[in-house]
């Protein structure tokens, strides 16, 4: 990681392959601690996480998600739910539960663990195998899996920063850096 104050947001990178080490549950604590401490509207935290650590589910997973190959080796996955009873108003828990989500992997990347966002939400065949997978109430929506482990391939930090993305005080005037 860079010696920079940002360097845990600018070198977290998406990680496929893990070494065989399990995380600790005391670890996986402090992950949910952290999503957990994300912002929500009107701080209705409508967000519920299901740790999964059972390798026949984490084999289920793969055959049910066609970009969840990376659970072959994974030490857990963690799945990121919306209560929609609890969120601020139609559709909020969308917002609440990314910012979780990227809590959760900006956590993981500070502990030495990788980790990968896989999709689920909007896709709603994903979102209903995942709802019978974990027998999940009709009120309560899959929006992300996250794969987690200790890393078993290292990726340098990227140039993401695109000036023509930005605009100053308007979408006519270019943002200068």
């Amino acid at each position: 990681m860079g010696t920079d104050k940002l360097g845990t947001i600018l070198d977290r990178r998406s990680i496929r392959r893990f070494t065989d080490q399990k995380i600790d549950h005391e670890v996986i604590t402090q992950l949910l601690d952290a999503a957990m401490h994300a912002p929500s509207a009107v701080n209705k935290q409508p967000w519920h996480f299901i740790v999964i650590d059972r390798r026949q589910l984490m084999d289920k997973i793969m055959e049910i998600h066609p970009h969840a190959g990376m659970f072959r080796t994974a030490s857990h996955g963690i799945v990121v739910c919306g209560d929609e009873s609890l969120q601020h108003d139609d559709g909020y828990w969308v917002v609440d539960c990314g910012a979780a989500t990227q809590n959760l992997l900006l956590a993981a990347h500070s502990l030495g663990l990788g980790a990968c966002w896989v999709g689920l939400h909007p896709r709603e065949g994903r979102k209903a195998a995942f709802t019978t997978l974990l027998d999940l109430p009709s009120h309560v929506k899959p929006f992300a899996l996250v794969a987690l482990g200790y890393p078993g391939e290292k990726k340098t930090r990227a140039d993401r920063f695109h000036p023509d993305k930005v605009k100053s005080n308007g979408w006519g005037e270019p943002y200068y850096h």
